[in-house]
């Protein structure tokens, strides 16, 4: 027997409804709203959707000869979002639901964009960038949900790109225009680079920016904005899939259109032999048949007391249909580098060599490798000096980005997550964190497979690093360590290293630190 769905999306600019039958999609109408000048007026968009969303029903309908009687079920968005924008659909969802006695299915905005690139790549494991205006999330499949590895410390790409085009006096949406602007610059600055893990950070690069409008090219604010930003969404891509053993991805979400972004994302799986998905420019734009398809996947009913939820995330709630994946996570290897055994004067070592010239702008690349191996360097020294085990440099070679170190004896933190006293070694990498930290020193990529635990814990690849690390830095390295535990299904170990970690004097204030961190990245 078949089901037919219609799909409301109104969570932002655009309003769309779609249908899918049998999971297949039949197609969807959208009319996005534009601002005369400035961002978005919630309200005035409100106004637009309410106006045009009855106009694009009829038609839909009237193209596939379809009514309202034959729907078995109506997907809404219910954020994240705009509140005023998301009423308007909800609105239109609740009274067909009630007039025609029809199934009312909450959907995930999120989601929705999940599903078109899971449906339409095929893939069976993959791993998701999810790139949009509110939203900059690296996504895996897990335990019947869809499971965040990493996303935006402050301010999704889309807004991040927005932002830059306004300043430069570009109307809204700006982005296109801008990615336009880009392909004419050349002229690299030395910009902020904010990778934390698998998380980035865009703060930084937009006040940088900001500050060299007056007196630089349009084109070449634009080529940096462009250059730099998507560097850090293809390394967290690269480092997500190194990490896990991971062989495709795929992208979704509005800024997946980029073509420049799809230039970095190709090479860089050239490069590692990954296969990867961009689906078709059409799907990638707020739709209605992305919640159309999200809803035919769901079990929800939500009834009439569907509520709005403005700060919903992709991980807020099961995804039963998407299975179940355990992330199998790979004792040392480098996520935006290379790491090999070899020998150096007769001694076993490690040779890390650091990539991306493959693919990344060659300056840029230069540069980040090169501050990077510097960094590395100093705090590899400064660690052994407060009494923290970690490997020795024995050789470096600038030009070839490369470092040989010693073997340090020991199993991986992420290895041991099956261990019997996994809780224990926990307390006691947490214990060796606080007088990291007590130093003014902070990791800069704190997680399960940057620890070795031996007869003493070691502490690898702190390149992220700072010296003089003032207290986000520290809680960014907290907020890692958490992440990364989540990622291995060992949330809940988590309270043991903090256990140990309350050994540092100021833990209230870090941790305090973690949770503003957590609230920052939620839609907004």
């Amino acid at each position: 027997m078949s089901m037919l769905v219609l799909g409301i999306e109104s969570t932002a600019h655009t309003a769309s409804v779609g249908l899918v039958e049998d999971g297949e999609i039949r197609g969807f109408k959208s009319d996005s709203y534009k601002p005369i000048k400035g961002g978005i007026n919630p309200r005035d968009a409100a106004d637009h959707h309410r106006a045009v969303l009855p106009k694009l029903l009829t038609a839909l309908l009237n193209e596939f000869k379809t009514k309202v009687t034959d729907l078995d079920k109506i997907a809404v968005s219910i954020g994240p979002g705009l509140g005023p924008s998301l009423k308007t659909g909800v609105e239109l969802a609740r009274y067909l639901s009630i007039r025609y006695s029809k199934v009312l299915v909450p959907v995930n905005h999120g989601v929705g964009h999940l599903e078109i690139a899971r449906s339409l790549s095929g893939f069976e494991n993959p791993l998701f960038l999810y790139v949009s205006g509110g939203n900059t999330q690296l996504i895996t499949i897990g335990d019947y949900r869809y499971s965040v590895l990493g996303e935006t410390l402050d301010v999704g790409i889309g807004n991040f790109l927005d932002k830059v085009a306004r300043d430069l006096g570009i109307p809204f949406p700006g982005a296109p225009v801008l990615e336009k602007l880009a392909k004419n610059g050349d002229k690299v600055f030395d910009c902020p680079y904010t990778v934390r893990g698998m998380d980035v950070s865009y703060s930084g690069l937009y006040t940088y920016l900001k500050k060299r409008i007056k007196t630089e090219r349009k084109e070449d604010i634009a080529f940096n904005a462009q250059e730099y930003s998507f560097t850090a969404l293809a390394e967290i891509v690269e480092r997500g899939m190194a990490h896990f053993g991971l062989e495709e991805f795929s992208i979704t979400g509005g800024v997946a259109r980029n073509r420049r972004l799809r230039e970095l994302l190709a090479g860089m799986a050239k490069m590692r032999g990954y296969r990867y998905y961009f689906p078709d420019d059409e799907y990638l734009s707020d739709n209605g048949a992305m919640i159309a398809l999200a809803g035919y996947r769901s079990d929800l009913i939500a009834g009439e007391s569907v509520k709005l939820e403005q700060a919903d995330r992709v991980d807020s709630r099961e995804s039963k249909w998407i299975g179940k994946r355990k992330l199998k996570p790979r004792a040392m290897v480098g996520g935006e580098s290379v790491i090999e055994t070899s020998k150096f004067e007769g001694i076993e070592c490690i040779l890390k060599r650091r990539k991306g010239g493959e693919y990344r702008n060659p300056q840029i690349n230069f540069n980040i490798n090169n501050a990077r191996i510097k960094r590395e360097i100093k705090i590899l020294h400064a660690l052994k000096s407060i009494g923290v085990e970690s490997p020795d440099v024995l050789f470096v070679n600038m030009k070839d980005s490369t470092l040989l170190m010693t073997v340090e004896e020991g199993k991986v933190l992420n290895q041991l997550t099956s261990s019997d006293n996994f809780d224990s070694v926990l307390r006691r990498v947490g214990s060796t964190i606080s007088l990291i930290h007590r130093n003014g020193i902070s990791h800069g990529d704190l997680n399960a497979g940057n620890v070795i635990v031996g007869e003493r814990i070691i502490v690898i690849d702190p390149s992220m690093g700072e010296l003089d690390a003032e207290i986000e830095d520290l809680g960014v390295d907290i907020h890692l360590m958490k992440e990364s535990l989540n990622a291995l299904g060992k949330g809940s170990s988590f309270s043991w290293f903090v256990k140990g970690y309350k050994d540092y004097p100021k833990h209230r204030d870090v941790l305090d630190k973690v949770k503003e961190i957590e609230n920052r990245r939620r839609y907004t």
